[in-house]
């Protein structure tokens, strides 16, 4: 009797470690994500974006963080860079245009393959992206 007692403990403990080995696999290789960012996943598989978390195989994929906030990019334009409107006057203008990536699987794919991830982050990157469309969408606007 006494032996079977040893085996039943030790394959209860083994059960227990088991579990243990599992949850603390889960929990290292589960990567939750931050609000207002997502994680974009490549490597072995497809592109798979995780906007509540997702999980990770340090072995086989690579991860970027990107953040997904709106970034407020302000164009000033006076004196000399002043806009010349229809009747060629030249007006002292300040805009302020609002961008961010829209929340979802796609289009957060799109911009991490078109852009990166760091570039999509960064504040003076989307400035140096967007202030020459911006500027020339005044202008063209301006002369109607």
């Amino acid at each position: 009797m006494h032996c079977l007692a040893v085996f039943v403990a030790g394959i209860v403990g083994g059960i227990i470690g088991a579990l243990f080995v599992t949850m603390m696999l889960y929990a290292s290789l589960f990567r939750k994500v931050r609000k207002g960012t997502a994680l974009v996943r490549t490597g072995a598989g497809k592109t798979r974006v995780g906007l509540d978390g997702i999980w990770v195989l340090p072995a086989f994929h690579r991860v970027e963080e990107m953040d997904l906030s709106v970034k407020r990019l302000e164009i000033d334009r006076t004196g000399s860079n002043g806009l010349i409107c229809k009747d060629n006057m030249r007006a002292d203008i300040k805009v302020a245009f609002f961008v961010r990536v829209n929340p979802t699987d796609e289009d957060v794919v799109k911009v991490a393959n078109s852009i990166g991830c760091q570039r999509a982050s960064s504040h003076e990157a989307i400035e140096q992206l967007f202030d020459a469309k911006f500027s020339e969408a005044l202008k063209t606007v301006g002369k109607r």
